[in-house]
């Protein structure tokens, strides 16, 4: 089969495998459509933590059940599926009490286990979720990246009246109408890129230049903000975060874009402010996401680019350079 394996910083290559062995609680999955993440694109450039070559990765996606291990009776030949790629033990406190991203033993499809670059992959059988035939494959890639969202909205949730996202990314532009489905009234996108903040506004955000933020904070929030997403995640959004929030507020760090930034602890001290951690998502967020998908509620037109699972190392290479103007591209594992 065709896969997209990583041999090391900048080097994505397109090659040949063995198609996947099914075990005996798992399930062969043909690939539809796999989505590029951000944590992937850290990965391609050398800079994650988890990520070792040679590797397929690839951890959002939808596709159809094509073999079934000898202890599967849930599923069936054909079933279209979405994935959960977090496998967590379902055993420990924090399994238990419904916060699986926190697992000790998590491992993750696409970096523990091969991912769904490739035209097929084998994963846990407890982790394909089926959902309705006719769904797009698409919509299916999504569930992940909005359960991301759908988390992290859930974590920063006050009184709803206003929220300010740092990052249109695809995890900004998900978060956005996560906010929006859950009853924000008002959600404020800040980026550095133009295009990126034309999406947001598309979307119904206010879309903001993050190098006018700072100027236009009492014109814009004239009694400030008690709520902010931070999907960047790098040094000068933080530090922003934490100066402009309303004493009291919350911050919910969800971007890692930087492993290491210094933060004013003292200001979140006097201030009492809150700061969370936002990673993953619980499988109660993952149906969650599923269910705004499936009853049309999240918007894809004008923000996403669907390739060829071929045209991968140059997606890869487009969005490393910031020379792509897509909120988010998608690959499929079928097209020629």
């Amino acid at each position: 089969m065709k896969a997209l394996v990583y041999r090391g910083p900048r080097d994505l290559v397109l090659e040949e495998l063995e198609q996947p062995v099914c075990g005996l609680d798992e399930v062969v999955i043909e690939v539809s459509k796999v989505g590029i993440c951000g944590s992937e694109l850290e990965g391609y450039l050398g800079h994650s933590s988890v990520r070792f070559p040679p590797l397929v990765m690839g951890h959002e996606f939808c596709g159809r059940v094509t073999e079934l291990g000898a202890n599967v009776a849930e599923l069936s030949i054909g079933d279209k599926v979405a994935v959960n790629p977090l496998i967590a033990c379902g055993r420990c406190d924090r399994c238990l009490s419904g916060k699986s991203s926190i697992c000790g033993s998590r491992r993750i499809v696409g970096i523990h286990r091969p991912g769904a670059f490739a035209r097929y992959v084998a994963v846990p059988a407890a982790n394909a979720i089926r959902v309705p035939d006719g769904m797009d494959p698409l919509l299916g890639s999504l569930a992940e990246p909005l359960a991301v969202a759908v988390h992290a909205v859930k974590l920063g949730v006050q009184p709803l009246d206003e929220q300010l996202i740092y990052g249109a990314g695809p995890i900004g532009l998900l978060a956005l109408q996560a906010a929006q489905c859950m009853g924000a009234g008002r959600v404020t996108v800040v980026d550095l890129q133009p295009a990126r903040l034309a999406y947001a506004a598309e979307l119904g955000a206010r879309a903001v230049p993050a190098g006018e933020l700072a100027d236009r904070w009492t014109e814009l929030f004239p009694d400030g903000v008690d709520v902010i997403l931070d999907c960047v995640g790098a040094q000068p959004t933080r530090e922003q975060a934490m100066k402009l929030i309303n004493p009291g507020g919350r911050i919910v760090m969800v971007g890692l874009a930087q492993g290491v930034t210094p933060m004013p602890i003292n200001d979140l001290v006097r201030q009492e402010l809150s700061l969370l951690g936002s990673y993953t998502y619980s499988g109660r967020d993952f149906r969650q996401a599923l269910d705004l998908l499936e009853a049309g509620r999240i918007r894809t037109d004008g923000w996403i680019e669907t390739r060829p699972l071929s045209a991968g190392p140059d997606a890869f290479l487009e969005l490393a350079d910031g020379t792509t103007t897509a909120g988010k591209i998608v690959l499929d594992a079928q097209a020629n």
